[in-house]
């Protein structure tokens, strides 16, 4: 890659224009006045930066201020019919894809059950780019009016490159040029991320976190995986291993894991390691968590089990957190969870009495009540991608 050197000026500038756009994107009908006050900036950079985004027809005028005794400020808006983005969320046996605004706001979406163990990354990126085009054309919005695209996944990638590093159960998948892939597809830009990383940022850009300081996520789906932020950025790690608490040890007698690691948290807790529990003790062919805790709630002894050890392992990897990390506000996204609400306050009441030092007061807990988020925290890695490229590239 070559090495071009950016005059200092130039990226202060353009480092500028990226803030103010990305406040007037988040906060529509903003005004001057209010940029200079959140950014800091003095008023004739926001004067320069808002003329300049006027100029490129990226954002417009919405209307006037209220009188504060002198004259009424120009509201600013992200210009409407700049374009749309499109987003893949890749689960471990899940594709869902969707094209939405700017202002996340779905316009058209599908999904397929997709496993990636049994299919390799060329033909499920394949099958990707048909269900995103087919969705694309049930939009109002021209082809090329699509700004970029945005690909969540269940393991570690390097962010910059869009690779796929590796991921667990999926051996194909290891070292795939994603982004590469779905650009000679698309002809559009491509932005790639950890599936837990880029919803952290999603609930700390939409409010949803508050604590921006230090906080983090746990979600516990067909994996388990966290995200940690500090000082409102998402940390990585060297390899984008950060967080990767599914294949901490739980138990040393334990079951291998196809990461090579032998007992992992995901095998006994996960939506899938639980449905594994049950059946491989069992003989029997459970498909869904939801079953076996049917089933536990019926008197079954081994589901009951079952699910207690999956309650007393998450209890421990929650510790972990708490003493590793010490985040103030803990979101803890698991749709069992939220459905069997006793489960959940009965894994708090364990928490709080492990420790002093996983006490109530010691971090704030919150079990999500949406549905996964993966398919708009892709969206969102898109719209920051696009709007960086529309001042780069203004229409």
């Amino acid at each position: 890659m070559m090495d071009t050197k950016i005059p200092a000026q130039t990226s202060v500038k353009s480092a500028h224009l990226i803030t103010i756009l990305e406040l007037i994107h988040r906060q529509p009908g903003i005004t001057k006045p209010e940029l200079c006050n959140q950014t800091g900036l003095m008023p004739s950079t926001v004067h320069g930066a808002v003329a300049q985004l006027l100029a490129d027809k990226i954002i417009v005028r919405q209307g006037t201020a209220a009188s504060s005794g002198g004259r009424r400020a120009s509201q600013y808006r992200l210009a409407a019919n700049i374009g749309c983005v499109g987003s893949i969320s890749i689960r471990l046996n899940h594709l869902e894809v969707g094209i939405f605004d700017l202002f996340l706001q779905p316009l058209a979406r599908a999904e397929l059950p997709l496993a990636m163990s049994e299919t390799g990354p060329e033909s499920y990126t394949e099958q990707a780019v048909r269900l995103l085009e087919n969705c694309m054309a049930q939009t109002s919005f021209p082809r090329e009016k699509l700004l970029g695209v945005g690909v969540t996944l269940p393991g570690p990638v390097d962010f910059r490159t869009g690779v796929v590093q590796q991921l667990c159960g999926a051996p194909r998948w290891q070292q795939f040029p994603m982004a590469q892939r779905l650009r000679q597809s698309l002809n559009c830009p491509i932005v790639v991320d950890k599936d837990v990383y880029a919803v952290l940022d999603l609930l700390a850009q939409t409010g949803e976190i508050q604590n921006t300081r230090c906080s983090a996520y746990l979600s516990i789906c067909e994996g388990i995986g966290s995200a940690l932020m500090i000082n409102g950025q998402v940390f990585r790690g060297s390899h984008s291993l950060g967080g990767e608490i599914g294949h901490l040890t739980v138990r040393e007698d334990g079951i291998p894991c196809p990461c090579g690691n032998t007992g992992c948290l995901e095998l006994y807790c996960s939506d899938i390691g639980i449905v594994q529990q049950y059946n491989a003790q069992t003989n029997s062919k459970q498909t869904s968590v939801a079953q076996v805790l049917a089933l536990a709630q019926g008197g079954d002894n081994t589901a009951s089990r079952v699910i207690s050890q999956a309650i007393n392992y998450l209890v421990d990897a929650t510790s972990t957190i708490i003493m590793t990390y010490d985040p103030q506000e803990l979101l803890i996204f698991c749709t069992w969870l939220r459905d069997q609400r006793a489960l959940y306050f009965w894994i708090l009441d364990t928490l709080y009495a492990k420790s002093i030092f996983t006490q109530k007061h010691a971090v704030q807990i919150r079990l999500m009540e949406e549905n996964p988020l993966n398919l708009n925290a892709a969206a969102a890695l898109a719209v920051r991608q696009a709007l960086q490229e529309a001042l780069v590239n203004p229409s």
